[in-house]
C-alpha cells in the first residue's frame, strides 16, 4: 500500500471514530434532556365508547357527556341530548389518539396559576379506558409554535403539547348541536336558485362543459371554490323559534341534489332581532342568527361573480 492510499485510510477511520464520538454523546445529551415522557395519553378512539369533558368552574357550564351509538355520537346536558357535530369530533378524536408533549412547563402552584390549571380554571376530560384517564386543558401559548398546557392525573408536571386543544375542548353545549345550512356533496348538485330582496333571481347550472350562469357560460373554478365552502359552511348560535311569527323572508337559496330525494332550500329571514336562516336540513325548531355584512355576502353572491371573463 502507498504512502498516499495509507494516510487516506488513517484519516477515514479518525472521521469514522470522530463520528461514532460525536453520535455517542448525542445520544446521550437526548437521553439527559428527555426526562419527561414521551406520551401524555394514548386513546384508542376506534374502542371509545364515551367520555366526558367538564367546563373550568369559573365559566358556570353544564357537564358535557358524548356517547357512542350505531349511528355516530351524541351530546348531553342535563336532560338534552343531540347528535354531536361531526367535524369537532372527529378532530378532537384525532388529537386524543396521541397527546405527545414537548416540554414540561414546571410544577410549581404559579405554573398552574399561569397555565390555567387550578382547580377552578381548568377543563377537565375523564376518558374512560384511555391511558391517563383524566386530563386537565389550561390556556395555550402564543406565537408560530403554538402548544396548550395539560396536566395528567396523579402527575405534578404542567406539560406543554402542540396545537390549540381549547377550541375543541372549550366548546359549549350550543356549539355542539350542528347547525346545517346547505351542506352535502357539490359534486351532487346540478342546478343553485339564489332569490333576492325584490323577487330578483338567476341560477347555476351544471351541463356537460360545466357550469352556467343563466344559460351563459360561468367560470366553473369560481363557481366550484365557492360551491365547495357553502357546502362546508355550518350556522353558529340559536335564536328562538317565536322570533319567526314576525319574519320576513328576503333572501333564499334552491339546491337540486341529485342523491336527495328533495332539494335543499335555505331561506334567510328579516326580524326585529335581527336576520335568521332556516334550512330543511336542521329540525323546523332551529333557527340561526346570520351576519348580515359577513356571512350574507359569502352565501348569497351576484350572477357577475361567477361571470366566465
Amino acid at each position: 500500500m502507498s504512502n498516499k492510499a495509507r494516510l487516506i485510510l488513517l484519516a477515514a477511520v479518525a472521521a469514522g471514530l470522530a463520528w461514532l464520538w460525536w453520535w455517542g454523546g448525542r445520544d446521550q445529551q437526548v437521553a439527559e434532556q428527555r426526562t419527561f415522557r414521551a406520551t401524555l395519553l394514548s386513546t384508542d378512539t376506534a374502542a371509545l365508547r364515551s367520555f366526558t369533558i367538564l367546563p373550568a368552574p369559573v365559566e358556570h357550564l353544564p357537564a358535557l357527556h358524548f356517547q357512542r351509538d350505531s349511528s355516530g355520537w351524541t351530546v348531553a346536558s342535563d336532560s338534552s341530548v343531540f347528535r354531536a357535530f361531526q367535524r369537532p369530533m372527529n378532530e378532537l378524536l384525532a388529537k386524543l389518539a396521541h397527546i405527545r408533549p414537548v416540554s414540561v412547563a414546571g410544577s410549581g402552584k404559579d405554573i398552574r396559576e399561569r397555565y390555567r390549571l387550578v382547580d377552578s380554571t381548568a377543563t377537565t376530560m375523564e376518558l374512560p379506558g384511555a391511558s391517563g384517564g383524566t386530563l386537565r386543558v389550561g390556556a395555550s401559548t402564543g406565537g408560530a409554535n403554538t402548544a396548550t398546557a395539560m396536566m395528567l392525573e396523579g402527575d405534578t408536571n404542567v406539560y406543554l403539547v402542540p396545537g390549540l386543544f381549547h377550541e375543541v375542548t372549550g366548546m359549549s353545549f350550543i356549539d355542539w348541536i350542528p347547525k346545517p345550512l346547505v351542506n352535502g356533496d357539490p359534486r351532487n348538485w346540478d342546478r343553485v336558485t339564489f332569490v333576492f330582496p325584490g323577487r330578483h333571481m338567476y341560477s347555476l347550472e351544471r351541463n356537460k362543459d360545466g357550469w352556467t350562469v343563466n344559460g351563459s357560460p360561468a367560470d366553473s373554478i369560481k363557481v366550484g371554490k365557492y360551491l365547495w365552502a357553502l357546502s362546508r359552511y355550518y350556522g353558529h348560535g340559536l335564536m328562538d323559534p317565536a322570533d319567526t311569527l314576525q319574519a320576513e323572508l328576503i333572501y333564499s337559496m334552491r339546491v337540486e341534489d341529485r342523491s336527495r330525494p328533495d332539494p335543499i332550500i335555505l331561506g334567510i329571514f328579516n326580524t326585529p332581532k335581527g336576520l335568521m336562516a332556516r334550512s330543511t336540513l336542521a329540525p323546523p325548531w332551529m333557527v340561526m342568527p346570520i351576519d348580515a355584512k359577513q356571512e350574507l355576502a359569502r352565501m348569497f353572491r351576484p350572477p357577475e361573480a361567477f361571470m366566465a371573463h
